[in-house]
């Protein structure tokens, strides 16, 4: 999206929560990984338009990393977020995905402070199957990203596939561990990701800077539903 192109919709006063979703589209999740994957991004782009304050308040992004890291879908309101089919092709750059992925959630908080809207503490959600390639690129994105989380100006959740390397997807935070999806359960994830943003889109957990997010984070609790697609 250039920059030159609104990046929200100033007639939607609502506060936002960004959800960044980072999907790992290498030539190993070729086959039924894949297919699954398009099948459980398609129920999300049904389900997030059923509840009335979660399809204005959540705004997707999806970044894919399969040979390379790009935005496929640049922050949308869930209200208008349509299904994509991704194809599997290529290594693994998942330290790019991670820089581009910090890099579209503060320009989205820098929209939001310009149009003067609220928002929620983003979220940072990284799907992938292996390993990453790009090895010194993932270090110092990894460390990026702790620094952001530890700055409370970004939520982190790993998900593994089959043999995902957890151990790679759990230097991405301190505080929550990744998870490993059951088989190829996108379609329950998913859904869960949609019942998530509507927990966290009618909370009162919204301010106008991080700090602000964190105060009213501390007031008010607000339990994500149990992720009964993973296994831990």
């Amino acid at each position: 999206m250039s920059d030159l192109e609104a990046r929200v919709k100033e007639d939607n006063p609502d506060p936002r929560v960004a959800c960044a979703l980072l999907l790992d589209t290498s030539s190993s999740m070729h086959g039924e990984p894949i297919q699954e994957l398009n099948e459980g991004f398609r129920v999300f782009c049904d389900e997030i338009k059923d509840d009335p304050l979660a399809r204005k308040r959540t705004e997707v992004t999806v970044i894919t990393f399969g040979g390379v890291a790009r935005v496929e879908i640049p922050f949308t309101e869930g209200r208008d977020l349509e299904p994509r089919t991704f194809h599997a092709n290529g290594a693994t750059p998942m330290g790019a995905a991670l820089d581009l992925g910090l890099n579209e959630i503060s320009a989205q908080k820098q929209a939001y402070k310009t149009a003067g809207l609220e928002y929620y503490r983003p979220w940072l959600f990284v799907i992938s199957d292996g390993g990453p390639t790009d090895g010194p690129a993932f270090d110092a994105a990894a460390a990026r990203v702790r620094e952001a989380e530890a700055a409370k100006g970004v939520s982190v959740f790993g998900v593994g596939v089959g043999s995902g390397d957890l151990a790679k997807l759990s230097e991405l935070s301190t505080t929550r561990q990744p998870l490993l999806l059951k088989g190829y359960s996108f379609i329950e994830m998913f859904s869960w990701l949609s019942a998530s943003m509507r927990v966290v889109s009618n909370a009162g957990t919204f301010g106008s800077t991080d700090a602000g997010v964190a105060q009213a984070e501390a007031t008010e609790q607000n339990p994500l539903p149990p992720p009964g697609w993973a296994t831990w």
